[in-house]
């Protein structure tokens, strides 16, 4: 019996599809907080292995000022939301609901945001809703 050669384009096709399968894994985000207590004075650090990058999302960090909507409803669903902060880098902090995230994601990069962190709000659970592909 004689064994077929993979031809080069059989060979691109191959890491076609692997580089598709590595970018729709999940990969934990470390998250290091650093913010100023006005109750008590102090400036508070904390770290944690506590979050997920979203799919297809670059793997990368970064680092800046916290900007949450300045409107009450902090989904930031609306194309007309503004933000808290706009000097760059900044980071945006969104409440999960009632929009996909890639929504969340293009409103608060298109106002200037380095990156999005998309929360939970509490005792609410978690609601899925999934970006349109």
């Amino acid at each position: 019996m004689k064994q077929k050669k993979c031809s080069p384009s059989c060979f691109l096709i191959f890491i076609t599809i692997l580089s598709k399968v590595v970018e729709t894994v999940p990969a934990n985000a470390y998250v290091n907080l650093f913010y100023f207590n006005p109750t008590n004075n102090s400036t508070v650090t904390d770290e944690c292995e506590c979050g997920l990058y979203g799919l297809n999302s670059p793997l990368a960090s970064a680092q800046g000022l916290v900007g949450i909507p300045k409107s009450a409803n902090l989904q930031a669903c609306d194309y007309n939301t503004e933000f808290t902060v706009t000097e760059t880098p900044w980071i945006a902090l969104i409440e999960r609901g009632n929009c996909t995230f890639a929504e969340k994601i293009k409103l608060a990069t298109r106002r200037g945001a380095e990156a999005v962190v998309i929360y939970n709000a509490p005792n609410r659970g978690k609601e899925n809703v999934f970006a349109n592909s």
